[in-house]
């Protein structure tokens, strides 16, 4: 069994309207990754075009709004 990390989509974008980012370009710039890989680590996981959200993406995330990993991911187990 794999573990991959996952994002609480909805989690992120309440927090981005709390903090009044409003876009994912702006998101992506204070957390130090590209729009894509946001754009990206929003979709479903099984759309062909996600990506799991990387360390860049998770550390930039954890310091923009200052709070504890839980709060914005979990951990998926999957088969393959």
């Amino acid at each position: 069994m794999k573990k991959i990390i996952r994002l609480k989509v909805k989690e992120l974008m309440k927090a981005q309207i709390d903090k009044d980012i409003p876009t994912d370009a702006a998101l992506a710039k204070m957390i130090g990754v590209s729009p894509s890989q946001v754009w990206r680590a929003k979709l479903p996981p099984n759309d062909e075009r996600y990506n799991a959200p990387g360390v860049q993406f998770i550390a930039g995330v954890l310091g923009t709004f200052d709070c504890t990993f839980e709060k914005f991911f979990f951990v998926e187990n999957r088969e393959n």
